[in-house]
């Protein structure tokens, strides 16, 4: 608990400490979503750190970290992969061997190597992430539930829907024990474990699932939202396949 609470600290002091023009006009852009000018605000930023506090500092980390965000957000996954390990390196010197940190910076690297495709290099990353996790939080903390999820998706984009299965199921099991019953990302992993049955020609099992999707979702968003109705779709869809 004392490591986890040091954590805590740190990244709240590190944020406290994220300030600077440049820094607050990224942030007002990313709010708007334009990543472009957000990117552009940052690399002033990093020139701003570089002179004000140097290479290895916690402000310079925090804004490489923003860069590597900023990036993948517009395509550029072998920049985003560059800034993510510059801020790897500082991290290195600055925080303890398992920080929370840390395994953030190993999610983000993996879901870079997810985008381009590099599956074997992705779910390398998504699994540093998740041991360190289980160091510091356990095995059913919610952090866990998102690199759990994240591994599936691989899993899922390689055909290996087993293996999908399996973490989708890990996923779900942890948001179950950790959330509100009709918590809306519940009804998230529902969905998706019963898109990965479907693909498996495991029908029922994929109704089964679609339909807790379907109540969480009528009792959080309405009949009427988006979401309701694309998963009357997928239902509709299945069945028009049985």
């Amino acid at each position: 608990m004392k490591k986890v609470l040091a954590s805590i600290i740190f990244l709240w002091m590190t944020l406290l400490f994220a300030h600077g023009p440049n820094h607050n006009l990224a942030e007002e852009a990313k709010k708007r979503g334009d990543f472009k000018s957000a990117l552009r605000y940052s690399l002033k930023q990093l020139q701003e750190d570089f002179k004000l506090y140097g290479e290895y500092a916690n402000e310079t980390m925090i804004t490489y970290g923003r860069l590597g965000i900023y990036s993948e957000k517009l395509g550029q996954y072998d920049e985003a992969l560059s800034y993510n390990e510059e801020a790897l390196k500082i991290q290195a010197k600055l925080l303890s061997k398992n920080d929370a940190t840390i395994a953030t910076t190993y999610n983000n690297i993996g879901g870079i190597y997810s985008k381009q495709g590099k599956y074997k290099k992705a779910l390398d990353y998504y699994f540093k992430s998740l041991k360190m996790q289980e160091i510091l939080f356990g095995k059913q903390h919610r952090s866990s539930a998102i690199t759990y999820n994240n591994i599936a998706k691989v899993y899922n984009k390689q055909k290996k829907y087993q293996e999908a299965l399996r973490y989708y199921q890990k996923s779900l099991t942890i948001r179950e024990e950790t959330l509100e019953k009709n918590h809306y990302t519940i009804a998230l992993a529902h969905s998706k474990i019963g898109l990965v049955y479907y693909k498996l020609g495991q029908y029922k099992n994929a109704l089964y699932e679609l339909d807790i999707t379907l109540k969480i979702r009528k009792e959080v968003f309405g009949e009427k939202h988006s979401f309701t109705k694309k998963t009357k779709k997928n239902i509709a869809y299945i069945k028009s396949k049985m």
